[in-house]
C-alpha cells in the first residue's frame, strides 16, 4: 500500500503528475493486490491493518525524503539517514524487551544470526535500499514506487519453492495482474 500514499505524496507534495495509461496500471496493481486481501488471512485484527498501514505511510514519508534529497551520494545518505533509526530502535527495544534479554540475544547470537544481520545492514540497507533513492532521485514516483507491489509476487513465488506451498489460481491471477499494471506503467507505449 505504500505504493498509493507514495503516488499520493508526490502528487499533492511533489506536484508529479500521473498520466491516464499510469492510473490504469495502478488499478490493475490494486486489482491483484485485491484479490491476495480477499484469500488473505481472516485472522487480521483492526490493530494489525493499522500498523500495516502506518508502516507504509511511513515507507512513502521516506520515499519523499529520498526524492527530495535529490541526486546525492547515496551511500552516505543511506549509512547517515540509518543512523536515525537507531535511537528510536534501541528505545523500543529497551522498553519492550529488556536490557537482560538484549544482551541474552548477543550472547546467544551465532554465525547465522550474524551472517543475517549483515545482510540486513548491506545486501537490504545499503545496496536495496540506496539503489531504491537513487532511483527516485532520477525518476517520477508514480514510475519507481509501484515496483514494490512485486513484493507480494516474489513471497508468493518464493513461498511455493522453497517451502513447497501451493500456486492456485487465485495466487497466479493475483501475480498476473500486478506484473500486467507493472508492464503496463513501466513499458507504455513500446
Amino acid at each position: 500500500t505504500q505504493v498509493f500514499f507514495t503516488i499520493g505524496f508526490a502528487l499533492a507534495l511533489g506536484r508529479e503528475r500521473l498520466r491516464a495509461v499510469q492510473g490504469v496500471a495502478l488499478l490493475l496493481g490494486a486489482a491483484g493486490l485485491g484479490v491476495i486481501a480477499w484469500h488473505g488471512d481472516a485472522a487480521a485484527t483492526p490493530a494489525g491493518l493499522a500498523m500495516v498501514l502506518l508502516g507504509a505511510l511511513a515507507w512513502a514519508a521516506g520515499n519523499m525524503v529520498s526524492q527530495r534529497a535529490g541526486k546525492v551520494p547515496i551511500l552516505g545518505f543511506m549509512v547517515w539517514s540509518s543512523l536515525f533509526a537507531v535511537p528510536p530502535l534501541l528505545a523500543l527495544s529497551l522498553w519492550f524487551e529488556g536490557p537482560a534479554a538484549i544482551a541474552e540475544g548477543f550472547g546467544r547470537a551465532g554465525w547465522g544470526t550474524w551472517a543475517a544481520v549483515l545482510w540486513q545492514a548491506a545486501g537490504n540497507t545499503l545496496f536495496g535500499y540506496g539503489a531504491w533513492a537513487w532511483l527516485l532521485a532520477r525518476y517520477p514516483a508514480a514510475t519507481v514506487s509501484p515496483m514494490a507491489l512485486l513484493v507480494p509476487v516474489f513471497g508468493m513465488g518464493a513461498s511455493a519453492l522453497v517451502l513447497g506451498e501451493a500456486l492456485p489460481g487465485w495466487k497466479l491471477l493475483a501475480a498476473g495482474l500486478v506484473i500486467g499494471g507493472l508492464a503496463l506503467n513501466l513499458l507504455w507505449p513500446r
